[in-house]
């Protein structure tokens, strides 16, 4: 479960958390700060991560 000001997103094939990131109008930064020990080279297809929530671009 996502802490309050953020979303739940699940990683797609092929994402990367720059993709991810700009998908939802914030930085990298902000997302690897929402997922405490995360590590950006081993995202799981399915994978839930926090994303915070600024606007979504589709």
């Amino acid at each position: 479960m996502c802490p309050i000001g953020t979303i739940g997103h699940a990683v797609r094939p092929g994402e990367t958390l720059w993709m991810i990131a700009r998908r939802y109008n914030t930085t990298v930064r902000a997302v690897m700060m929402a997922n405490p020990g995360i590590n950006p080279n081993t995202l799981r297809i399915g994978q839930i991560i926090c994303v915070p929530h600024v606007g979504f671009r589709k």
